[in-house]
């Protein structure tokens, strides 16, 4: 059954999550949706330019050397990523969107937002990255072939 108002109450984009899955036996379209798809999550909506498009990454996925996972930690690990959210950000937002774009939720409490900002002065922007996708929430959440997605 569909919400008539599922799109003001900001629900409508948890309806269809199956296409954001990748299958190995995919078709041309579905690679260039799931691509779209990280894109959107990862960047956070944000517009992306021609010029600005990761196109190495975008290739190695379509060529099946990167799984889901391994193309989102590209994205997230790009020069882009970093310019929009970690050089134009205090650290505690930094780590606030990397919850969002990388496990589809808001951080819990105070002391997972201190965990990640300890990773990130300690062993840097990449380890900080790799926290969240390693991590066994992500694992179970989304596994390696799920574009994450905002729930809860």
């Amino acid at each position: 059954m569909a919400l008539v108002q599922a799109p003001a109450l900001g629900i409508d984009r948890f309806a269809n999550d199956r296409n954001r899955e990748s299958w190995s036996n995919g078709s041309e379209q579905d690679t260039k949706k799931i691509i779209r798809a990280v894109y959107q999550q990862v960047l956070g909506q944000q517009y992306v330019m021609a010029s600005e498009r990761l196109n190495g990454a975008e290739s190695l996925f379509h060529n099946g050397v990167l799984n889901v996972r391994g193309l989102v930690r590209t994205f997230a690990k790009s020069g882009l990523y970093r310019s929009r959210f970690f050089e134009n950000c205090n650290p505690y937002r930094f780590i606030d969107l990397n919850h969002k774009h990388l496990l589809g939720r808001a951080p819990q409490n105070k002391a997972e937002m201190l965990h990640h900002f300890t990773i990130l002065q300690d062993q840097g922007f990449d380890a900080e990255i790799d926290s969240y996708l390693d991590s066994d929430e992500y694992q179970e959440r989304f596994g390696l072939d799920s574009v994450p997605y905002l729930h809860g």
